[in-house]
């Protein structure tokens, strides 16, 4: 738990982003820019500032020691790597800044984490995997971004449950949760392994569904974070599905969760956001996901359980 002494307020907050480059973290910045703009939030913010550093750990160092000289309150960050800027962030903590990470979390106990449980959600897609394979065939992981907190965790959670099957092996590849990438790796792994059995995909996984649309290629049982496309596919053609969506307003509750310990009220320095998993059978339009928007739009914008609620034009620039 953290409890500092309540500060006056409005505040100055930036946003170290360690990665720009994909849907999701497209539309994560867009939530960051409309939340901090809502009435409600508004009123405690008087700057915010959002930095980009590439996926370049020195590069994000660099931007937060920035950020340190410039007298922020709070500085909110999605990591390039899990330990290698638990420095800098112990630097900023020394110095009375609060720092909030989230998505790709960090391993110093200076800083509050807020996350979707990863390791419960690869757990979870590898379980569906195991059950609609009967235990048996080549898995193909589409990973994410390699290296980072994220992805490690959650392909930790599916192998351990893939290794309780002595019929599955597994081939992996990575699609930097991009659907441009997810499709080529996919295409290429196809073009080598004729014997798919499934797809345990993540962020971008309507390229991997594509790729196999692509090539005539025989659909096999599939899983996937929250991509408009994927489940317009996945439901267009009767697919064997399980989806669990990384929400991108994760950044949201971070810069809540920001204000709220500057004002005085204590937080647990981990907390982990209800996962919410919907099967092909559960998939209905308007609700999970809507034939109107684009295929790359990422569906769970919204987390109720935190009072976060961001609308749709915010996000769909």
């Amino acid at each position: 738990m953290i409890h500092r002494a309540a500060k006056p307020g409005p505040y100055k907050i930036a946003f170290s982003n360690s990665y720009f480059g994909n849907n999701w973290r497209t539309e994560m910045l867009n939530i960051a820019r409309a939340y901090v703009k809502q009435p409600a939030v508004a009123k405690y913010i008087s700057r915010f500032e959002i930095q980009n550093s590439g996926n370049d750990v020195a590069q994000e160092v660099a931007q937060i020691r920035q950020m340190i000289l410039g007298g922020y309150d709070a500085i909110v960050v999605d990591g390039a790597s899990p330990s290698g800027l638990d420095s800098v962030i112990d630097q900023a903590v020394r110095q009375g800044i609060l720092v909030v990470a989230f998505d790709n979390t960090v391993t110093t106990h200076e800083a509050i984490n807020i996350n979707e449980n990863q390791y419960e959600m690869g757990r979870l897609w590898a379980e569906f995997l195991a059950k609609e394979t009967g235990g048996k065939g080549k898995i193909l992981m589409v990973r994410g971004l390699a290296g980072t907190t994220v992805d490690n965790d959650q392909g930790d959670g599916a192998l351990a449950v893939f290794k309780k099957y002595p019929g599955i092996s597994t081939v992996q590849v990575y699609g930097n949760w991009d659907v441009g990438v997810n499709q080529k790796v996919t295409a290429d792994a196809l073009a080598t392994n004729h014997d798919i059995a499934g797809v345990w995909a993540t962020e971008g996984a309507t390229g991997a569904l594509q790729a196999f649309l692509q090539v005539n290629a025989t659909l096999v049982p599939m899983t996937s974070e929250s991509d408009n496309g994927f489940m317009m596919l996945a439901t267009q053609h009767k697919l064997p599905a399980l989806v669990i969506g990384q929400s991108p307003a994760l950044v949201a509750t971070a810069i809540r969760a920001a204000i709220a310990v500057l004002a005085g009220q204590p937080l647990p320095r981990d907390a982990n956001i209800p996962l919410n998993p919907v099967t092909t059978e559960q998939m209905k339009a308007g609700v999970n996901y809507f034939p109107n928007l684009p295929n790359s739009f990422v569906t769970n914008i919204s987390i109720p359980q935190c009072d976060v609620s961001i609308p749709v034009d915010a996000v769909v620039k």
